[in-house]
């Protein structure tokens, strides 16, 4: 019987999670040619690369390189890698003396960035998120007009929630106009304020969302992939972003959410 023959959106998939969870390095290298992109920063954790948008109604999308699993978080680790594993439309790691997981968070996140980089739509990588938002709060602080340039976007978006049909803005004082673009865009559902991630850091003039990109039991050495759910995501974005984006601008009373 013949193999199936796989999608440039698992090839990409695939090799973004064969990437080694134990440093970022592979992920940055993996956007730094592409056209306008910049790093910034040269320490680890504190760093992140941005690839301006080219429409006049782009938006942020935002994926984070760094894992759990991060050596300059954990240097007693082992250096044994993650070995990738594809069964019954699932993907996780079957090397368990590695001792770490699949690191699909944020790399599945990572990947649909990656097949979106001819969008037209802004990208930020960041590092450290994984340890209370390093490499957003470093952009934040020392980068203030950079900070001022994202937060012009129509709004962002941060692929990096478990599951298939949730998504959160945390604390971000977003409209109700804008949770029910996502919702009926991605037909995903508010899973509430709960924890935080970099977009809370990011997000100061614009409306923001984190959105399921299909990974479950992240942070464990039973972290797995569904490609199915991953795909479902990347598709509706793809078209939702494919069509003109309107600015969401935040919140200022709470008598706007109901607008």
């Amino acid at each position: 019987m013949f193999e199936e023959e796989k999608s440039k959106e698992q090839i990409v998939l695939e090799r973004f999670l064969s990437m080694s969870v134990k440093s970022a390095d592979e992920v940055f290298d993996a956007f730094k040619n592409i056209n306008g992109a910049k790093m910034y920063g040269t320490e680890p954790l504190k760093r992140f690369l941005y690839i301006p948008g080219t429409r006049d109604d782009k938006i942020l999308l935002v994926a984070h390189a760094d894992t759990v699993w991060d050596k300059n978080w954990q240097p007693d680790l082992n250096d044994l890698p993650q070995t990738l594993k594809y069964k019954y439309g699932v993907y996780s790691n079957s090397n368990k003396e590695a001792q770490c997981g699949l690191g699909s968070d944020d790399r599945a996140g990572c990947a649909i960035l990656y097949l979106l980089k001819n969008s037209g739509h802004s990208i930020l990588i960041l590092d450290g998120e994984e340890h209370g938002q390093v490499g957003a709060n470093f952009l934040k602080t020392e980068y203030p007009e950079l900070y001022k340039e994202i937060n012009s976007h129509q709004y962002a978006l941060q692929f990096d929630r478990m599951g298939q049909y949730d998504y959160k803005c945390y604390n971000i004082p977003v409209s109700g106009k804008f949770k029910r673009h996502v919702s009926f865009s991605m037909g995903l559902i508010d899973a509430g304020k709960k924890s935080k991630t970099d977009i809370v850091t990011l997000c100061k003039d614009m409306c923001g969302a984190n959105v399921s990109v299909g990974y479950y039991n992240e942070h464990t050495t039973n972290e797995i992939l569904v490609y199915k759910e991953w795909l479902r995501t990347y598709n509706k974005v793809s078209k939702m972003l494919s069509k003109k984006q309107e600015r969401f601008d935040l919140r200022k009373n709470e008598e706007e959410d109901l607008l």
